[in-house]
């Protein structure tokens, strides 16, 4: 992969992170969680789910297999942006956790 369609993988999946980490605030939100509880929580279950994707693995019927996130555009011809080895999402997770609590 080249430097350009790593530095669009690292977008694109920055901005899955902050996608969900705001789904999850939105969420506790509704819920009347404490903000302060809700942004622990938040970081917390960011950074593992991170982990999942970053180093997970799942056995399935004797085989072991490592969970990644990819990309497609909506394209009648989609394009693919896949690349198991991507940025590190856990190296990421608090911070963006902190960024959507500002």
């Amino acid at each position: 992969m080249d430097d350009a369609a790593y530095e669009k993988l690292e977008s694109l999946c920055a901005d899955f992170q902050r996608q969900w980490i705001a789904i999850l605030r939105d969420t506790l939100k509704k819920h009347n969680v404490p903000n302060e509880v809700a942004k622990s929580i938040c970081g917390e279950f960011s950074f593992d789910l991170s982990m999942l994707f970053d180093q997970g693995e799942i056995e399935y019927k004797g085989g072991s297999y490592r969970p990644f996130v990819a990309f497609t555009d909506d394209a009648e011809q989609p394009s693919f942006v896949i690349e198991p080895n991507g940025p590190q999402f856990h190296e990421y997770a608090f911070g963006t956790t902190d960024e959507a609590y500002e």
